[in-house]
């Protein structure tokens, strides 16, 4: 038997996610932005589902950013 952890079905406030932010990138040697995944946990749904928010914890503090539906 299989232990293997099945995905939520839905959003919560606190879950831990991975989304890949648009307002955080590091810049490579040729100055091109690299967008990559980054771990951050779900601040706020919106009441309809239309939007979520996601904290990232990074060096200077949290930043947020909000992402479409609410997708897991």
């Amino acid at each position: 038997m299989s232990r293997r952890k099945e995905r939520p079905d839905h959003l919560e406030i606190g879950m831990d996610v991975v989304r890949t932010p648009e307002t955080i990138y590091d810049t490579d040697d040729g100055g091109k932005g690299q967008r990559r995944p980054m771990h951050g946990y779900v601040c706020y749904i919106h009441p309809r589902g239309l939007f979520h928010t996601v904290a990232f914890k990074v060096r200077g503090g949290i930043i947020k950013e909000s992402f479409q539906g609410v997708e897991v």
